[in-house]
């Protein structure tokens, strides 16, 4: 005899008498209990909303105005008691006529006490897992209709909505009849610019094995833009193809909105940037131009006069002490070493600010010029490849790339421990490539992400500006490398 599940209250519906009496014993013997018995299908449905049973084995023969099926149709409706038909024969057509009332099972008579007890606890079983689904389906349409997003769930094939909650009002500004009504209609809401992306978009969704949230702009019902976030989950048959979209929509415009502010801000700052590099390189172009052309040339007039002074003093001395006369020339000669020094400080700085030799001879040299000056100041050797006799930037783009090179070999002295420097230039696809690798200690992930390295923000941002890339690399086997790429048009 099978277990039983749980004690069941059972209504018996049964014209015989006799066999009405031997089921109610064989229901107390398997360990359920009888709440009566009742020949006629009127009597059932009463006792159905009276006694309220836990199940009801319904004879499908009965005598009067109603029989078993008509009676287990309307207490099925009313009630939605389980019901268990009991049956002489179990034909088809018979099983037919039952299906509209949802049976929980046949029991073919003579009844056996396992037949019974398995049906009874079999309906048992089922009904206490159909309460439990509609529990949480009822759970789930609660939280989906308060839920602030949309949710909606798709067939792909023909684009009909299963179900929308009320939230697509607000969102889109069409109800959920709406969508019921028109198959597709999200679809035909998206921005025409957007549309493109949000097919492909859905296409990756229907092919990915994980989901692919993505965000689009639609026309709200109202005529305003508005910016959309969807998440999916793709629900597939038996045989793995893809049958209906799951998805939930999140209204995104307040985000969208600061993001497109933060990134026009973004580039007013960078366009401020730019153009305080180019006043400030314009700057160092004047003064190394004053302090060449005016302070330098001051610098030798005067070291001609000085010269004149010497000649004349030896004139008008030649009848003084030889003494007087040799220190008169000494100091003149100290003076004249001194100025030559001053010239040669001059030179220094001018060439430093902005060395003649990047408008003179280009790029390409002025980057070996001050990679060989860079060694002889620091000691560490520096090794050149360059590829390319000329690399033709406008003088914009020329002077930040040699900035960059500047600050590249800076941070190599004063942070690597570097003893050697290889400096590859080339040209590739149309974009000057520079790589600088030093074999110091490597720059940390930390160091490279810092917003106190003012030196590689500064990189950074130029090569920006120049519409290039820039990657930085660091371990302790390769050392450094930088790596940036600038496009020659």
């Amino acid at each position: 005899m099978n277990l039983i599940v749980k004690k069941a209250k059972v209504l018996v519906v049964e014209d015989e008498k006799i066999i009405a009496k031997d089921i109610e014993s064989t229901l107390k013997r398997i360990g359920h209990e009888s709440c009566g018995s009742v020949s006629k299908g009127e009597d059932a449905v009463k006792m159905a909303e009276t006694i309220k049973p836990d199940l009801i084995l319904m004879d499908i023969t009965l005598k009067g105005e109603l029989d078993g099926i008509e009676a287990a149709k309307i207490i099925n409706d009313r009630f939605g008691i389980p019901i268990v038909y009991i049956t002489a024969h179990q034909d088809e057509a018979t099983i037919e006529k039952t299906k509209g009332t949802n049976p929980y099972g046949y029991i073919t008579k003579p009844l056996d006490d396992r037949d019974l007890s398995t049906a009874i606890n079999s309906a048992m079983y089922r009904r206490d897992v159909e309460e439990k689904l509609k529990d949480a389906e009822d759970k789930y349409f609660r939280l989906s209709e308060n839920a602030p997003d949309m949710i909606f769930s798709q067939n792909i094939a023909t684009l009909k909505y299963n179900y929308v909650n009320s939230s697509s009002i607000k969102l889109t500004g069409y109800s959920p009849d709406d969508y019921y009504n028109t198959p597709g209609l999200l679809k035909s809401l998206v921005d025409p610019e957007w549309k493109e992306p949000y097919d492909y978009s859905i296409k990756l969704v229907q092919t990915a094995l994980l989901p692919i949230p993505f965000e689009f702009m639609i026309i709200h019902k109202n005529g305003n833009r508005i910016w959309l976030n969807q998440r999916s989950v793709v629900v597939k048959n038996k045989k793995n193809e893809p049958v209906s979209i799951e998805a939930i929509l999140t209204d995104v415009t307040v985000r969208k909105n600061y993001e497109t502010k933060l990134e026009e801000t973004t580039k007013r700052l960078r366009a401020l940037s730019s153009y305080q590099q180019k006043v400030r390189e314009e700057e160092r172009l004047n003064i190394s131009r004053e302090i060449h052309d005016q302070l330098g040339q001051d610098l030798t007039v005067l070291k001609m006069d000085l010269s004149m002074l010497n000649k004349h003093t030896i004139k008008n001395h030649e009848n003084k002490t030889q003494n007087n006369y040799s220190n008169i020339t000494d100091e003149l000669q100290k003076m004249s070493s001194y100025i030559d020094v001053i010239i040669n400080k001059v030179r220094k700085i001018s060439t430093e600010l902005r060395p003649d030799i990047l408008d003179k001879l280009g790029l390409t040299e002025a980057i070996a010029w001050h990679a060989d000056e860079f060694e002889k100041r620091s000691k560490i050797k520096c090794i050149c490849n360059i590829t390319e006799t000329e690399i033709i930037l406008n003088p914009e783009k020329a002077i930040s790339v040699f900035r960059i090179f500047q600050e590249t070999l800076t941070n190599a002295a004063r942070h690597s421990g570097a003893t050697e420097i290889k400096i590859d230039l080339s040209i590739q696809n149309g974009w000057m490539v520079m790589r600088v690798n030093d074999n110091g200690r490597g720059i940390t992930e930390k160091e490279i992400e810092n917003s106190t390295s003012l030196g590689i923000l500064g990189m950074k941002e130029r090569v920006i500006i120049l519409g290039g890339i820039m990657n930085i690399l660091g371990n302790q086997k390769d050392g450094t490398i930088i790596d940036v790429k600038i496009p020659i048009n």
